[in-house]
């Protein structure tokens, strides 16, 4: 898979890295690792994101490698790189406020990633649509390279793999992810600790925010479908943030007989943010594509510039429709 980008990642000498809006664990865990074993290449990286790094993953920047992106700054960094590697991510939207500059530069574009969509982002493409986490193919990028991680990379490439698994619980979780997470608690990587530091780091104001996404769940389609909601309201009202929110719409799907599980926010601008996750044959990325979003086929998500409670409604009665052609009995 990398034979096709070897000789320009060994012919290179400046790199940026970045992945997608609203960055995961494993978007960041995958960027600090490709970072760190660049670095370790006598590369010259810079890693420049579009949005902040969320409070539960700041434990992996802790020199400050991540950038937030400022056109003043950094375009004339991006203009000038030899490489861009965009890391899970393979839809130029997604890069958001770093789309212009990004596509504008001269500099040749690899993806690596694990989703289907593709806009034809990368000059270079290294897409597994089987690999449950781009963290394996930064694992298996610095194997071919004949590398050797050290504990920082180990420790990004396990949160990576435990966030983007739903800690190993998804069904695309594979006999290699596990051989690869041994391989990683080899060099070092303590799993409580990684666990702690990623979904441990609540506070009083979280606790509110998920007692109210989860008062507001309802259920449709004799229970296959459960949704929630939070409004900007309550986001203000319990001084949590959007990025808090990371794992609430899992518990759409606890619930006996649920199937395809739904959580709507509202951004800051007052439009609509969409998670949908699914269980067994239900495809949420099937959907998602109908309104310019994607994934995978038990999680997805979907951003609309639309105002928020009119087009929750409206995308309540979309679902709803298309549950019960496909897959209510």
């Amino acid at each position: 898979m990398f034979k096709k980008i070897e000789r320009l990642v060994k012919t290179s000498k400046s790199f940026v890295l970045t992945t997608h809006l609203n960055p995961d664990g494993d978007g960041l865990g995958s960027e600090v690792a490709m970072y760190t074993f660049l670095k370790m290449m006598k590369k010259k990286p810079r890693i420049i994101n579009t949005s902040p790094v969320p409070k539960q993953y700041r434990f992996l920047n802790t020199k400050n490698e991540i950038e937030t992106y400022d056109p003043k700054k950094h375009d004339s960094v991006i203009k000038k790189a030899d490489v861009i590697m965009v890391l899970d991510i393979s839809v130029s939207k997604r890069l958001d406020r770093m789309q212009q500059a990004v596509m504008a530069s001269p500099a040749k574009r690899i993806c690596i990633d694990h989703h289907l969509d593709n806009d034809g982002l990368g000059h270079l493409n290294c897409v597994d649509e089987k690999s449950p986490a781009t963290a394996e193919l930064i694992y298996n990028f610095i194997k071919h390279f004949k590398g050797k991680p050290n504990l920082k990379i180990a420790q990004a490439l396990y949160t990576a793999l435990i966030t983007d698994t739903g800690n190993f619980r998804f069904n695309a979780t594979r006999p290699a992810t596990h051989l690869i997470a041994a391989e990683l608690m080899k060099l070092g990587v303590k799993p409580n600790d990684i666990y702690a530091e990623v979904f441990e780091q609540g506070n009083s104001g979280v606790m509110k925010l998920l007692g109210r996404a989860l008062a507001h769940i309802k259920p449709e389609c004799d229970g296959g479908i459960n949704w929630t909601y939070l409004k900007s309201s309550d986001f203000s009202e319990t001084t949590a943030q959007r990025s808090d929110t990371e794992g609430f719409v899992d518990y759409t799907l606890k619930i006996e007989k649920s199937n395809l599980g739904i959580l709507f926010y509202e951004t800051p601008e007052g439009f609509t943010k969409v998670s949908l996750r699914s269980k067994g044959n239900v495809d949420v990325q099937s959907f998602a594509k109908q309104f310019g979003g994607g994934g995978h086929k038990n999680a997805s998500g979907i951003t609309l510039k639309t105002p928020f409670e009119p087009t929750m409604a409206d995308m309540v009665d979309k679902v709803k429709k298309y549950y019960s052609a496909k897959y209510a009995k």
